[in-house]
């Protein structure tokens, strides 16, 4: 695998989507680099290694991960809360039913 870089990395990140086997190779600051995708890298042995390569041609630059995570599966829509309806004032104000007067 050949990873061509516009600069120098501070970091690489290596995720593992269990789901596909899929491994992700992506950098800090983004615009180093395109994530780089490993096919049938369930264990992301073949991503840490070529991140371990990155490194070392860039001292100081450090490696994170494996992080594994599984994709969210096609068809469950993200939870998301529905707004408070709101309460059209039908012609009443917040004062009525007080007696504020000084009688």
């Amino acid at each position: 695998m050949n990873t061509r870089l516009r600069g120098r990395p501070e970091r690489v990140f290596v995720s593992v989507d269990e789901s596909t086997g899929k491994s992700t190779i992506s950098f800090h600051p983004a615009d180093v680099g395109s994530p780089v995708q490993v096919e049938d890298d369930k264990t992301g042995a073949a991503a840490m290694k070529e991140a371990r390569s990155i490194s070392e041609k860039f001292p100081g630059c450090t490696v994170h991960g494996p992080h594994f995570h599984a994709a969210r599966p096609p068809g469950r829509p993200k939870f998301r809360r529905s707004r408070p309806a709101i309460e059209s004032g039908g012609g009443a104000t917040e004062d009525a039913g007080r007696d504020d007067s000084d009688d």
